[in-house]
């Protein structure tokens, strides 16, 4: 396994290497909807708006990305997301937000439940904003030499748009008001892949969870969450994350998307 070292170039050097010598690993990433619900906190997000403990402002986001959390409701999927934060495994990576992120109350907490060390720990998006473009030109390609990929995401995803011979599991709109059955039935799926099997995974906090239980079971599959990050080439819409910018043309419109999205504090990774 390679070494995680909190450096975004290192650890970008590493996931690069792993998925090289297709290594089996584990990256899963929590970000702030992940952390939210870690704290127990209802947040909304849909209708043209994020609603949540820090205030409620307008953010565009498709129907396919509308979610909900309701503590009350949703402990179970509550409690499955505090053990995969808590999980720890040799080939088992988690992103976590960190200093540029106005994060460290989240880092620091994540550190605790991952025993006080930061081993296997990294950024949330190691693989997004600054870093990706490096991402699609260095480890997407890498993709293709795996015999079977599989991508977990929703039911609208084309992924033999990329190639015809990927496969998607399929994931309905808002899982959590059908969590458990959603969780039984794509991890009964995903157990049962070929070895040395690659998962791509674009499944919101689905991610998180069914990372840390496949892991538990078949060390010998490689699962990475993906985020959006390819949402434009398996026929979903682009543009829904800031960072989808970088692959505009240089339009004056689209130069000045790029260069807010670079100017910003969280766009280069501090730890």
């Amino acid at each position: 396994m390679e070494k995680i070292t909190q450096n975004s170039l290192s650890d970008f050097s590493a996931i690069f290497n792993l998925v090289k010598k297709q290594t089996p690993f584990t990256f899963v990433r929590f970000s702030d909807g992940e952390m939210e619900v870690i704290r127990n906190e209802q947040f909304f997000i849909g209708d043209g708006k994020i609603s949540w403990r820090k205030g409620s402002y307008d953010y565009y986001y498709p129907d396919f990305d509308k979610k909900e959390f309701i503590p009350d409701r949703d402990f179970k999927f509550r409690n499955d997301l505090l053990v995969s934060a808590h999980y720890k495994s040799s080939n088992y990576v988690k992103g976590i937000p960190a200093t540029h992120n106005n994060a460290v109350d989240d880092r620091d907490l994540m550190i605790r439940f991952n025993d006080n060390s930061v081993e296997n720990l990294t950024f949330s998006d190691l693989l997004i904003n600054h870093n990706f473009l490096k991402f699609r030109k260095n480890i997407f390609p890498l993709f293709f030499n795996y015999q079977h990929v599989f991508l977990l995401g929703n039911h609208r995803a084309k992924p033999e748009l990329i190639n015809i011979n990927w496969k998607l599991v399929a994931l309905q709109d808002n899982f959590f008001t059908n969590y458990a059955e959603t969780l039984d039935k794509s991890l009964s799926t995903l157990s049962k892949l070929p070895s040395n099997s690659l998962v791509l995974s674009s499944a919101s906090s689905l991610s998180n969870i069914i990372g840390e239980k496949l892991n538990r079971i078949r060390q010998d599959i490689t699962m990475i969450d993906i985020g959006t990050s390819l949402h434009d080439l398996v026929g979903m819409e682009s543009g829904i994350r800031e960072y989808h910018a970088l692959l505009l043309n240089n339009s004056p419109k689209n130069l000045y998307k790029k260069i807010r999205l670079i100017s910003q504090k969280n766009y280069k990774l501090n730890w």
